[in-house]
């Protein structure tokens, strides 16, 4: 069966027409050095991991989605590769960055997804997630839509829970503009 993403992949850019905003704000706050190896986990069609293509050494788009990694493959300077965010075909300490924008409330087992980021950051690596805020008004509308195009294994966290998740991994965690309806985590190993 077509997944949502599949069927959104050929227009899914034009829908989400803030990347380079958030690609700028996500590379603030990852301070991205030249020999970063950077992971975009659920990035799908590559929309934000464009951005930095050429201000680090590399940068790994992975998704479960065949479709939207075929709108990805169209960007160059991108690696696109079919994985669940569960199950990681990296080797340990393959990233010194993993980004996971808008993302992370998609995947079914977030213990899991938390497992192996850990596994494939480098030591002293960090995660930034970018997330709805499910504490305001528009990320409760934002999780009711995604529930309405059959998104069953959303699940969006307060942005003290997804702190307190990625704690429980040893990451240390920091929220940035948590009072807003997108709001980042940055989990540092």
């Amino acid at each position: 069966m077509m997944s949502f993403f599949d069927l959104v992949a050929p227009v899914y850019d034009a829908l989400h027409i803030g990347a380079r905003k958030t690609a700028r704000t996500v590379a603030a706050l990852a301070e991205f050095k030249p020999t970063d190896r950077v992971l975009d986990l659920g990035g799908g069609t590559g929309r934000v991991a464009r951005f930095f293509v050429g201000s680090v050494a590399s940068v790994t788009v992975a998704d479960p989605s065949e479709k939207m990694l075929a709108q990805c493959k169209r960007k160059q300077g991108l690696a696109c590769v079919l994985a669940e965010a569960e199950h990681l075909p990296f080797a340990d300490a393959s990233f010194e960055k993993v980004i996971i924008v808008d993302a992370f409330h998609h995947f079914a087992n977030h213990e899991r997804v938390i497992a192996e980021v850990r596994r494939v950051l480098a030591p002293d690596g960090a995660a930034i997630l970018e997330e709805f805020n499910p504490e305001t008004l528009a990320g409760k509308i934002g999780e009711r839509i995604e529930r309405l195009f059959g998104m069953s294994a959303v699940h969006y966290f307060a942005p003290r829970d997804l702190a307190t998740l990625w704690q429980r991994h040893g990451f240390s965690t920091d929220i940035r503009d948590g009072e807003k309806k997108v709001y980042y985590l940055i989990c540092r190993k």
